[in-house]
Order: structure tokens, then sequence, then C-alpha cells
């Protein structure tokens, strides 16, 4: 149920690629249940009890709280399972490693699963970005794991990357040292035989102490695993030069993202030349700095940044590529993350040239505090308003020319508005 989200259309892959007979339901069709029908799922629209006949297990998104279809189930005696429960039960039962983070953990799981396929070990990688799930027949599983319903704590891998702590989820935490908490908790839960790998760069997550051993990555001097800002990039080990990596992906926090990666398979006993070899063709994530297209002459990506953070890291990524303006358009996801960190978001658009602010893609939540976006646009210089798709793409009409790149962010429905963009030549 839910299946056209990121994560059960992950599971829904690998349970397919192991031979199951999948089905799937949603309230809408979308890229993902296309690719999934295409792959041999059978795709439901809406929700029935009636879908529950014949089956043996029940796996629902988290998003979806109370359904005729769960019931039956439960009157049936069928398996049922939460997509954190049944990710816990993949991870507990294989030789896993866990992604976990605020910001970052997509990108280190595809890059990490890409690497370890590159090496020969096959294995299965579960990744959140809804296109790039892959089922291997080995006992490797890397996943990515998600600390915003506080399900994080049901997963215990024989390793873990923490890649930063941040209050990203206010309507679930009451603030950051909550959060901090539910990491420690989850580093505690690792055996002391498994590894713990953690950024240096983030005080919250290096100081986490995991009974595991603990090692460091990232531009710190003092990281087990050292990186610098710089292309190729370097990665030393202590005060060993293990080489150069060239990556294709802009931006620091990928060259950060990178190393982590990096440092999980060497730490496996991937050799550091097919460490290399793996990053320089690493295709990038779905919906991170995405290339889809030209309009108006200029480039068009697409970005899931919906935090603050994130969305500091993709400009500064974007300003690398070649370009005479940036021009972001924001579509803010959730009132009560808007809400709480509205001058964090405020600040985080400093070097783009122009921004449109979008409606607030609400994700079924209720504006408990009367937020706006128009709010967000007033206190972003360079700001401005615009509310929906239309307006946007009439606003981009008048001012974007060639050699311009035009840069879509939010975890809302924005990619349909770069998809439209695209497609005008």
């Amino acid at each position: 149920m839910g299946v056209g989200g990121a994560g059960v259309s992950a599971l829904a892959k690998v349970f397919l690629a192991r031979g199951d007979d999948v089905s799937g339901c949603d309230i809408k069709e979308s890229e993902t249940t296309s690719e999934l029908e295409e792959a041999g799922v059978r795709f439901l629209l809406g929700h029935d009890p009636e879908h529950v006949l014949g089956q043996d297990l029940l796996v629902y998104s988290g998003a979806v709280k109370r359904s005729p279809e769960l019931d039956a189930a439960r009157a049936m005696g069928l398996k049922v399972l939460s997509r954190a429960e049944m990710l816990a039960q993949l991870i507990n039962e294989t030789d896993s490693i866990a992604v976990a983070g605020t910001a970052g953990k997509t990108t280190v799981t595809h890059m990490l699963g890409h690497i370890l396929v590159t090496a020969g070990y096959d294995p299965t990688v579960l990744v959140g970005d809804g296109s790039s799930a892959r089922s291997g027949r080995s006992e490797w599983l890397i996943a990515e794991t998600d600390e915003s319903d506080g399900t994080l704590t049901l997963h215990h891998p024989q390793r873990a990357i923490v890649t930063n702590i941040e209050l990203d989820h206010p309507d679930h935490f009451r603030d950051v040292s909550a959060v901090r908490d539910l990491f420690q908790w989850f580093v505690e839960g690792l055996p002391e035989s498994g590894l713990a790998l953690l950024c240096a760069d983030d005080d919250l997550a290096r100081e986490l102490k995991p009974r595991a051993r603990k090692v460091t990555y990232g531009f710190r001097h003092d990281a087990t695993y050292r990186c610098e800002p710089v292309r190729p990039f370097p990665i030393y080990r202590g005060v060993d030069l293990l080489g150069h990596v060239n990556l294709r992906q802009p931006g620091r926090h990928n060259i950060q993202n990178a190393t982590a990666a990096a440092a999980m398979a060497l730490e496996l006993g991937v050799g550091f030349s097919d460490v290399a070899g793996a990053l320089q063709t690493f295709p990038g994530a779905h919906r991170r700095m995405e290339f889809l297209g030209v309009f108006q002459g200029a480039a068009v990506y697409d970005d899931y940044a919906h935090h603050p953070t994130k969305v500091r890291a993709t400009i500064e990524a974007a300003r690398e590529l070649r370009h005479r303006r940036l021009v972001v358009v924001f579509q803010p996801h959730r009132y009560s993350r808007l809400s709480a960190l509205m001058h964090d978001f405020a600040r985080a658009f400093t070097g783009a040239d122009r921004v449109y602010v979008l409606d607030v893609y609400s994700a079924g939540e209720d504006n408990v505090s009367g937020v706006r976006a128009s709010d967000l646009a007033h206190q972003i210089p360079h700001g401005i308003y615009v509310g929906d798709f239309t307006k946007a793409k009439e606003a981009l009409e008048e001012i974007v020319g060639p050699d311009d790149l035009v840069l879509l962010m939010g975890a809302g429905d924005i990619k349909k508005l770069g998809d439209d963009l695209a497609h005008k030549i």
C-alpha cells in the first residue's frame, strides 16, 4: 500500500526480483507506478479491501494511518507490516549496512551500492530516491534508513553510516536534542564487532558514542578518512594519501558524501582503485541535481532539497556549473517545517539570482501555525511569491534565457513543473 512512494516501491522491486508475486496500490498513478508495472508489479488504482484477497503479506506506507485494507488484512490473519518494520526485518536478517542522517543518506546509499556492485559484491541496495533500488544475490544489503518518525530504532544493522544530525521533522521531534538522542540509541544498537562511520564535520554526529568500532570521515583534519574540497579530490587515511577521486557530481557536499561511501567500502576491503573507478562512473541519484533538459536555452535541474542545509548545499553545487544567472523555483514541504525553520530557509538561498516561491506542499498536514509561502518569499533577497506552477512558468518565460540555469527544489510534486519546462525546447 502506497507503492508509489520511494520506500515502498524499493521494497516492491526487491520482492519482485526475488521471485515473489507482487501487487501494489496507491491513490494516484505516477512515474514510479508505471515503472513498477513495466517491471511486473500488478498496480491497482485506489484502495479497496478486496486488494488483500489471496495475499500472504501486506506492507503499507508510513503515510497510511487508517484503511479498510488494513482492517481486512488483520481480520483475515494476514501478516501486516509497516514499511519501516519490513525494512528492519531485511536489515536485521542480512550482512547489512544502514545509512542514516538528516541529509545526504540517499546519495551515500546509492554511491556505496554502486561501489560494491562494481567491486563484485552483488548487494541488495535500498535507495530512497524511487528509482535506484536493486536486488542482489549475496547476503550484503545496503539500506537508506529514515529518522522522520522515530522508527530508526527498529533497525539493527551490522554497520552504519551517520551523515549528519539536524531538526528536519518538527512534527515529530520537539527539538534537535531529541533527534540526537534517537541517533545515539541507534548507534548504541550496533554490535561490538560492527562499525559506526560518523561524519567528522557534524558536531552531533561526531560525538555519538557507539559500542561498535568508531571511524570518522570528512574535511576535518582529525578525521580517520579525510578529504579536501578540490577536484579531483584526495582521500587520506590518517596521514597516508590513498589517492584521488574524479567525481562528476558538483558540490562540496558530494565530495563529503563520496568520502563516506569510499570509507565504508575501504573498511570492507575494497581496493582504492576500485573505489575511485566506481565513483568516477557514479550516475547520480534521482532528483539530486538531476538534469531534466533545456527551457528557452537554459539548463533545467531538479533537486529534492527541502531543508535549509540541503537548499544551501544544492545552490552552492549549482554555482559550480556554467551559467549566466541562477534562477531557483522552490516548493516548501510541510507547514510545520516551514514554520519551525523559516529564518534558516530565508538565509539558505544566498547565491541565487532570483527565487520564485510556490505554495506549500502540505503532505497531508493541516496549517496549524497559519504560515504562508509568501512569508518566506518576502524574507528572501530577490524572492518572489508565485503560488502555482502556471504562474511560476509564466514568470520563468519572462526572464529565462540562454545560458541561465533553472533549479527546481522541493520534496513535493515540483518535478511536474520541471518536466513541463524541459519539454519546451
